[in-house]
């Protein structure tokens, strides 16, 4: 099963949102072995993680800009431009919630 060049930018772009929201919901999907620590509060494993996938939307960003479909091209910049702001925003959040969090 070949995926063309132009669905490459769209397939990445789900599959980044799949794993964002896995990432944000980790502790409510698998409270038991959850990469949260519950009671420490560390939140340093989800700000890298997070920071992985914002690369990653800024990668499909590119491959979307590559493409020759403009219908492609205008999706992949619309909404990978909006993820990224979304989850840069979320990411400051956390960082901000981290810091405070810090002794």
């Amino acid at each position: 099963m070949s995926i063309s060049k132009e669905n490459k930018s769209i397939l990445l772009t789900l599959i980044l949102l799949a794993a964002a929201f896995v990432v944000f919901f980790a502790n409510q999907i698998f409270p038991s072995n959850s990469i949260f620590p519950s009671r420490s509060g560390d939140l340093t494993i989800p700000l890298w993680l997070f920071f992985a996938i914002d690369i990653g939307f800024i990668v499909a960003l590119v491959l979307g800009i590559r493409t020759k479909k403009p219908s492609v091209m205008w999706f992949s910049i619309i909404t990978n431009s909006i993820f990224f702001v979304l989850l840069s925003a979320l990411m400051f959040l956390l960082a901000i919630a981290n810091g405070i969090s810090e002794p």
